[in-house]
């Protein structure tokens, strides 16, 4: 392979990679595809809400689908459990619980990097 080549292949891979990073700071639940966005937290949902700075065009709640462990990456300030229970995983290893029909907040300074519904 000639020089150029091999930069041309790399810079493609990079720019892909770049890519791909992007499109999942964008959508929460795109590694698990498990959730919508909405202007309001659905009845019998788990739900986060992004923190101050942090915008999506339909909504700032992120409305769970369904029991278990879904990925999330971006930054969050309150939870609301409208039925089960779920975890708030932070990337610093913390965790926050949202206990079933309450809501709390959450800190808005750390990632969110996912979250687990208790069914």
């Amino acid at each position: 392979m000639r020089p150029t080549s091999r930069i041309t292949a790399w810079a493609a891979t990079l720019a892909t990679a770049a890519a791909a990073t992007i499109a999942l700071t964008g959508s929460p639940a795109a590694a698990s595809g498990g959730g919508f966005w909405s202007t309001s937290c659905g009845d019998g949902r788990a739900c986060i809400k992004l923190a101050p700075g942090h915008s999506n065009p339909a909504g700032p709640f992120w409305n769970i689908d369904g029991c278990g462990y879904h990925t999330i990456n971006d930054y969050y300030d309150s939870g609301y459990a409208h039925g089960n229970a779920f975890d708030v995983h932070y990337a610093d290893q913390r965790w926050d619980r949202v206990e079933a029909w309450t809501s709390r907040g959450l800190d808005p300074n750390n990632r969110v990097t996912g979250v687990t519904v208790l069914c």
